[in-house]
């Protein structure tokens, strides 16, 4: 009987835990997310949310720029072929690229009231930077034509667009033409007085005005 005695006491301390009665039991923190203190919970971009703001353009500083002030103008192409810039003592002008973005551009009743003509550039001169009108193409950068001299000898390459060879301006170099200044970059080329610092970006994604 004395045994069986014992051998019920344990079992009821296996049940019970045999919790001594002066112990106090203090509960933990409610956890009510669990996660593994190893593992990163990726940050979420909520859709919908404003996409940076682009960096607005500024005219090119002249240092480092090729000066072909000498020349009567100087025309080229982007390295790309596709957007053609002329540049003379009192303005500097690029065309449109084939395919761009022309969302944001004036019609040409805005630009050029009833002259029957198409917007299809942008120019910057000794006081303002504007749109243009016209029937063909005021920038020439064809190497076998009277514009280019200046690229002769530059050691700048060619490329072939249309069917034609032009002179460039490769990405990152510059010309100077008296005030005016123009720099080819992958984002477009930029062109601007620097004396009152108006100007353009021309790229496949539209046009932004300096002023």
């Amino acid at each position: 009987m004395r045994s069986a005695g014992v051998v019920g006491v344990f079992l009821l301390c296996l049940l019970s835990a045999c919790t001594p009665a002066s112990a106090q039991w203090t509960p933990g923190p409610i956890i009510t997310d669990p996660v593994s203190p190893s593992v990163q919970t990726p940050s979420v971009t909520p859709s919908g949310s404003a996409s940076p703001t682009p960096v607005q353009p500024t005219v090119p500083d002249v240092a480092g720029a090729l000066d072909v002030s000498s020349f009567d103008s100087a025309h080229f192409a982007s390295p790309t072929g596709r957007i053609w810039c002329a540049m003379q003592a009192d303005w500097t002008l690029c065309h449109f690229p084939a395919g761009m973005d022309m969302s944001k551009v004036p019609n040409s009743e805005t630009v050029c009231p009833e002259a029957g003509l198409d917007v299809t550039g942008v120019s910057v001169n000794d006081k303002d930077v504007d749109y243009f009108c016209s029937g063909g193409a005021e920038a020439l950068p064809q190497t076998d034509g009277e514009y280019t001299a200046w690229w002769q000898g530059s050691g700048y390459p060619s490329v072939k667009y249309d069917g034609q060879k032009m002179a460039t301006l490769p990405y990152g170099e510059k010309l100077l033409y008296g005030n005016f200044v123009c720099g080819s970059e992958k984002s477009g080329v930029t062109c601007g007085n620097v004396g009152n610092g108006a100007g353009f970006r021309v790229s496949r994604a539209g046009v932004t005005l300096i002023k």
